[in-house]
């Protein structure tokens, strides 16, 4: 129970506080530490909820149940009883408790996959249709179009698209940093890590750190790779292709990953942002992600102590 007690605390604190602490962080200089933070509460959050479960299940004391009871004596005294009492009712709340979000998170998956993948095989017959492979580029497909575009497709053999119209209104330092973008995304899996996001928020909703994160999970995304890519190329050139793309390509919305977005005006920022101010915000932004670390221990404690305090005045 005591255990238990403390999980769930953790996994709530994470689920409820995480979102609204990390978007106040400015994880614009250390995208990478963004998607850590993000990531890592998302994996959190799920491993509170898990092993809260299996806490629960577990025939007799879990393991570490004995050791929080040692530390919080009035909630170790009357556990027993508790546990007794209970004790018709923990199969099936424990069952309950895996078998719907997993059935959930399962049905979501499934469509998921199955339309991702109809998406990409439909995109790849009309793009062998209509464009062709570069021959001194590597995964680059050319269309030819005068709207300037580029994008990446994940999946097996992942490519990049690419308009001549692109390559025509950009300085060749340009052109390189575009490239060095839309493969930025391929190399870190960027595609897979917002997509596992997106399920999340589809399938759980109701957790505001899951329907939170797709969107600053995008946005980080498109900063690291900027970060890769300005490293390659400079971040003048990767700023100059922005703006000039920024200035001839048509909106789309809803496109996710796409070179222009919403966040356009905050990557140009940190592109010009002098070296000093970036280390400033990198040191500012790493305190923060400490703090944010110790919410779940934090709400544990302040959980099973306050709990503790109620039973031995009860007592």
């Amino acid at each position: 129970m005591i255990l238990l007690t403390a999980l769930l605390a953790a996994g709530i604190a994470l689920a409820v506080l995480a979102p609204a602490v990390l978007s106040r962080v400015d994880f614009t200089v250390v995208p990478v530490a963004g998607l850590v933070a993000w990531l890592g509460a998302l994996v959190a959050t799920i491993g509170c909820g898990v092993l809260a479960v299996i806490a629960l299940a577990w025939p007799g004391d879990p393991p570490g149940n004995a050791l929080a009871g040692s530390v919080v004596r009035s909630l170790a005294a009357v556990e027993p009883a508790v546990v007794t009492w209970a004790a018709g009712l923990i199969m099936p709340v424990a069952v309950i408790a895996t078998i719907v979000p997993a059935g959930q998170l399962a049905r979501i998956v499934v469509g998921y996959r199955g339309r991702g993948a109809a998406l990409r095989r439909k995109h790849r017959e009309l793009v062998e249709m209509v464009g062709r492979v570069d021959g001194a580029e590597t995964r680059l497909v050319r269309l030819d179009h005068p709207i300037p575009l580029a994008y990446s497709v994940a999946g097996h053999g992942g490519y990049v698209v690419v308009t001549d119209g692109l390559q025509r209104c950009l300085s060749e330092q340009q052109w390189r940093a575009v490239l060095a973008h839309e493969h930025a995304h391929l190399r870190g899996f960027h595609h897979h890590i917002l997509g596992v996001c997106q399920v999340l928020a589809q399938a759980f909703s109701w957790i505001p750190l899951f329907a939170a994160a797709p969107g600053a999970v995008a946005t980080l995304i498109e900063f690291a790779a900027d970060r890769s890519a300005a490293a390659s190329t400079g971040s003048r050139a990767l700023s100059g292709a922005l703006h000039t793309v920024a200035a001839r390509m048509p909106a789309m919305p809803g496109t996710p990953l796409r070179l222009i977005d919403d966040s356009l005006s905050m990557r140009l920022a940190c592109l010009a942002a002098a070296p000093e101010s970036r280390a400033v915000a990198r040191r500012t932004a790493m305190v923060k992600l400490i703090g944010t670390m110790l919410l779940a221990p934090a709400a544990a404690v302040v959980v099973v102590g306050v709990s503790a305090v109620l039973v031995s005045a009860l007592v």
